[in-house]
């Protein structure tokens, strides 16, 4: 085998491996993304019933003489959570946009596009391979007859025309293979690259997301402080009253 046969069977491979390796571990990618998603929007609706339902027991605590401040409390408590929520909603828009939603809609349009790039790439690799195949056996043919002239002189001409034209078409050959290869490869490298920028902009919203529930857990640490000083309190007055 030659290079440049080994050259244009890379190439092949290439596509191949991106058609039936790469395209198919990205639409499985993309499933358990769903699913993935799909479990943090139950988590997300569970807990927005929960802390629904603590604001209702902070609209009762209110309402009481005796638990007023309670109530305070549990309001502020309810509300620094609805925020985590908030956050954890906007963290998986952008995971549904930035990164399910741009990958999907890649990889059904990619299908198609690799499939015709290759077919193209292999109609005109046959076309340049036949047309230096058809030039050689021109060629061979017309040294046979020149062996078998009594002037061979004649076909010399001939024969250089022919030898010319099968180095130019060999050269051609060979430069397209080689370019085909680099755009299998930059096709390859695209996709990965891709995959990538698509997953930073998700990892960097994350970030944001959790710097931001970082500060909120701060005050929700202060909300929780308050309810012992309220204790506190009460046990302090009662301690002065039985003195």
């Amino acid at each position: 085998m030659s290079r440049t046969d080994e050259v244009h069977r890379m190439t092949e491979g290439v596509y191949k491996t991106i058609m039936d390796q790469f395209n198919p571990s990205l639409r499985n990618f993309i499933a358990m993304g769903k699913s993935y998603e799909k479990a943090l929007s139950s988590v997300s609706f569970a807990a927005k019933g929960y802390f629904e339902t603590l604001v209702k027991m902070g609209e009762l605590a209110s309402d009481s003489h005796a638990s007023k401040e309670m109530g305070d409390v549990l309001f502020q408590m309810a509300e620094v959570h609805r925020q985590i929520q908030i956050q954890l909603e906007e963290m998986l828009k952008v995971f549904h946009n930035e990164l399910l939603m741009q990958l999907e809609q890649k990889v059904e349009l990619d299908a198609k596009y690799l499939s015709a790039t290759l077919k193209k790439y292999q109609a005109e690799h046959k076309a340049k391979l036949e047309s230096l195949e058809k030039c050689q056996a021109e060629l061979k043919k017309l040294r046979r007859k020149s062996q078998g002239s009594r002037n061979p002189q004649k076909y010399e001409e001939k024969e250089m025309q022919f030898a010319e034209a099968i180095s130019k078409k060999q050269v051609e050959l060979g430069n397209y293979i080689g370019n085909g290869y680099k755009t299998a490869l930059s096709e390859e490298r695209r996709r990965y690259s891709f995959l990538v920028e698509r997953q930073c902009s998700v990892a960097k919203n994350n970030m944001v997301y959790h710097s931001r529930v970082s500060i909120l857990k701060i005050l929700l640490k202060f909300i929780y402080y308050q309810p012992q000083q309220l204790f506190s309190n009460v046990q302090r007055g009662m301690t002065i009253q039985a003195s």
